[in-house]
């Protein structure tokens, strides 16, 4: 075994930012984990970029894209190290903490997501409380802005400047035990991309493994939508809509559903209002208040993958 846990990361025409992903690990961390690259089959050359990393290397490139997914499933599969840390290819690490994160997530049995953070500095959303119930009518007509600590923790977590157990994170970084993210897939190979994150940590949570939000653990630049842009060039927030309706609706059912739906519905468009009447641009709101508003028929999911036995 190379070191305590593996990075994975999963490609598809993702080179150019795989390969500033790959300079940030080898200027940020002491450590040299073992980095697994799997390739969905991109012709942009990815292996050359994978190829600047200074510590252990396994690339492996499939016959075909088979989406995001069921290609991080070929890696937990393949990573030797005790924790494993999935990262989208479109990050970058700001700081040394990686390994103190792997070792939470170890030493907890639990999913952990650090702070995100866009290129202009500015925190990401990254973690959040229950997709249901009442919370997202409490997140949807109090302005996360204004909300005290023990709101955000079941609303937007990710404002938060602690250790905060939430219901879901953002797939961009998340580390988690080998033996557990193996037990339950880790991923759903039905979902392409987009709601594999929040599918995940549901079904990791009835099986009674907790996700937590680290912040103080480290930190990730995510620019977001590196391989999204060139897949759905038309733009991706529908299909996240759509996907997301879907995973909610096959974990909580349809009413339940149908509720967060609305109360995210109200939430865009609240959040619209505001800003129009700010003058600020809402157009990245209307887009998302489009997509959620015409996320309709949802499509049906088979049923979720069953945990597997550990390997002997």
């Amino acid at each position: 075994m190379s070191g305590p846990y593996s990075i994975v990361v999963v490609t598809w025409q993702s080179a150019g930012h795989l390969a500033a992903l790959v300079e940030s690990m080898n200027h940020r961390l002491a450590e040299r984990p073992e980095l697994l690259v799997v390739d969905n089959d991109s012709d942009d050359d990815p292996e050359v970029a994978a190829r600047g990393w200074e510590g252990e290397l396994r690339f492996l490139r499939l016959a075909e894209n088979r989406g995001y997914g069921a290609a991080a499933n070929v890696g937990v599969r393949e990573a030797q190290g005790d924790a494993v840390v999935l990262l989208n290819p479109d990050t970058e690490l700001l700081d040394s903490g990686l390994g103190a994160l792997a070792r939470f997530a170890l030493e907890r049995r639990a999913l952990a997501g650090p702070r995100l953070r866009n290129a202009d500095g500015s925190p990401q959303p990254s973690a959040s409380g229950p997709p249901v119930g009442i919370w997202p009518w409490i997140g949807a007509v109090v302005p996360g802005r204004v909300q005290p600590g023990a709101l955000l923790a079941g609303t937007e977590a990710w404002r938060l400047d602690r250790l905060t157990r939430v219901a879901s994170l953002t797939g961009a970084c998340v580390a988690g035990p080998r033996a557990v993210l193996r037990e339950l897939g880790p991923f759903d190979p039905a979902i392409e991309m987009f709601g594999e994150d929040l599918d995940l940590c549901l079904r990791a949570a009835r099986a009674g493994v907790p996700s937590y939000f680290h912040p103080t653990a480290c930190e990730v630049m995510h620019h977001g939508g590196a391989s999204a842009a060139v897949r759905w060039a038309g733009g991706a927030d529908s299909v996240v809509a759509l996907t997301r309706r879907a995973v909610l609706r096959r974990t909580f059912g349809e009413r339940r559903e149908r509720a967060a739906w609305l109360a995210q519905r109200l939430n865009l468009r609240l959040r619209v209002t505001a800003k129009r009447a700010l003058r600020r641009d809402a157009s990245r709101d209307a887009a998302a208040l489009r997509a959620a508003v015409s996320a309709r028929p949802v499509p049906d999911l088979p049923p979720p993958p069953s945990p597997q036995s550990p390997p002997a």
